[in-house]
């Protein structure tokens, strides 16, 4: 029935047992403000309320008074990749108060599509520009000024203070690889596209596999064995040529002789991280759970 301001809803509860629901709201001629806001729990997390809709700061159920700037703990079910609705910005700059929330968590990597789990954020003040990105199989738009923009926190608890960009880059040690592409150019002059050139950020062309392989890996030595929290950030190469990984699986040993494959949550199979469509982007994937691990291939 019809959800007016000021009047109640004849069934303001609706309870279901099924997995998946879809709601389809139609709105009047007459239209004002950002949208419609909808709330719900699982009694998989009693006392846990998600939200759906174009309005994620409209008033908790539980918590009407929350001050509009503290940071708040809210519950994001599994799927939330695939809804409807728009994301701007990325995890480290935050992203533009007007984006799908679970689905922004998603592409921040604070949470896995595959089982979703509590989000902590805080709304903070805007910013001018919010730059896209692709990360964790989800593309971000890039979006304009916004009055408040959305930040996400790792963890569950609100007084984590680990932002969901986690600064900290790993120093690697050693780069290996199953074999490297030898470049030879019509003037006879070669060019070792080396597993040392595989770096982020390394000026120039980067590692290459030779031409034909088809198992071809590339290893990182850490040094000693790290918590590896945030994940992984990779880019192809436009250096002469538009070279890049559409996708990989990764595996990780402590000791460099035993191997294990990283399963992500599910744990039936190895991951399959989704790669970059070109030379030029990044492209981020969180790893959830974490890993803790010396060598990474």
């Amino acid at each position: 029935g019809p959800y007016c301001r000021g009047a109640e809803p004849a069934a303001p509860l609706l309870v279901t047992n099924a997995s998946a629901m879809t709601v389809l709201f139609n709105s009047s001629s007459h239209r004002s403000g950002r949208g419609v806001l909808l709330s719900y729990a699982t009694s998989e997390h009693p006392g846990e309320a998600g939200h759906a809709g174009t309005s994620p700061w409209g008033q908790h159920p539980s918590d009407p008074h929350m001050p509009r700037g503290a940071p708040r703990s809210v519950y994001c079910p599994a799927g939330c990749k695939d809804v409807a609705g728009d994301i701007w910005g990325n995890a480290r700059q935050g992203y533009r108060d007007t984006s799908a929330l679970c689905k922004a968590a998603v592409h921040a990597g604070v949470i896995a599509d595959e089982r979703g789990g509590q989000v902590a954020l805080a709304r903070r003040k805007g910013i001018t520009l919010y730059e896209a990105a692709v990360a964790n199989g989800l593309r971000s738009k890039r979006g304009s000024l916004s009055e408040k923009r959305l930040v996400f926190h790792r963890g569950s608890a609100l007084t984590d203070p680990v932002p969901a960009a986690c600064s900290d880059v790993l120093d690697v040690v050693a780069f290996t690889a199953s074999s490297s592409w030898l470049e030879e150019d019509t003037l006879g002059q070669r060019r070792d596209w080396a597993a040392a050139q595989a770096a982020l950020g390394t000026p120039g062309h980067s590692w290459a596999a030779a031409p034909g392989a088809e198992t071809a890996w590339l290893q990182l030595d850490l040094g000693a064995r790290r918590n590896i929290t945030a994940g992984i950030v990779t880019k192809g190469s436009s250096e002469g040529h538009n070279y890049y990984v559409t996708s990989y699986s990764v595996s990780s040993s402590r000791d460099g002789r035993n191997w294990r494959g990283y399963r992500g949550i599910s744990g039936q199979e190895d991951k399959l991280f989704e790669g970059n469509s070109d030379g030029e982007q990044e492209v981020s994937n969180a790893l959830i759970p974490a890993v803790v691990a010396r060598y990474v291939r």
